[in-house]
């Protein structure tokens, strides 16, 4: 709808009436502060191209259905195995922008990873010149963002992904030590923090806490104090050299 108003496709006069959510007409101040609302607002346009009335809505509720949306309309039939670096683009923005907003992802993640299991079960782990570095970042974030036993599925992927210059070592760091809390066992690499009740953080269970730098470094990644400034967790274990 913003689009045809840039494009002066539709009429808006200066008596249309805004709505708020329970139906209550807004004032000139009371639009102003709504103003971001209004993209994702039902706007009643009559058959002349004139703008009626505008109704804002829950506007988490409507992005959300936007962002799960389903990207295919004819599941794996519309996928091109060849050409899959716009597709997973889409994805990629989708899972983060839904982040961003801090929007209730559940059913965002879902539709995103339905689409990434077509694509690993029709066309296998893509090809670099189908996707490029962007595509595999979104192919391990739905991974990574998707249930316990999907991790465990794809995971030898990943891997193998890794030996073959596709994905990063921290990839697969991050995602073991996902699937290890998953199983109730210490993390290796420290990329796993809980929040408190209170708001506060702290760090998951980790395995032979004087050899985590070390093995941070084989993954190519920083010291882990460094990393956990970041939620305000004091690290201070000596490592051993």
């Amino acid at each position: 709808m913003m689009e045809m108003v840039e494009k002066n496709q539709i009429t808006i006069p200066n008596d249309v009436i805004y709505y708020s959510l329970d139906g209550k007409e807004l004032s000139k101040e009371q639009r102003k502060s709504l103003s971001n609302d209004l993209p994702f607002a039902d706007w009643m346009i009559d058959s002349d191209s004139v703008l009626v009335k505008v109704q804002l809505q829950d506007s988490d509720k409507v992005r959300i259905a936007q962002k799960s949306t389903p990207l295919l309309r004819n599941g794996a039939r519309d996928i091109n195995c060849d050409n899959l670096g716009g597709l997973l683009q889409n994805i990629y923005l989708r899972d983060q922008d839904s982040r961003a907003d801090n929007l209730n992802v559940a059913s965002i993640d879902e539709a995103n990873l339905t689409v990434v299991e077509q694509i690993l079960g029709k066309c296998g782990m893509p090809a670099p010149e189908s996707v490029g570095k962007l595509g595999y970042s979104a192919i391990w974030l739905v991974i990574q963002h998707a249930s316990a036993d999907k991790r465990k599925k794809y995971f030898p992927m990943i891997k193998k992904g890794l030996e073959d210059g596709l994905f990063e070592k921290q990839d697969v760091a991050l995602m073991e030590d996902r699937m290890r809390m998953d199983d109730g066992q210490p993390q290796l690499y420290g990329s796993q923090v809980m929040m408190n009740t209170d708001g506060t953080y702290e760090l998951y269970e980790l395995q032979d806490p004087e050899n985590v730098d070390a093995r941070r470094k084989e993954m190519d990644m920083g010291p882990l104090a460094g990393y956990l400034n970041f939620f305000n967790i004091d690290f201070n274990v000596p490592q051993k050299e």
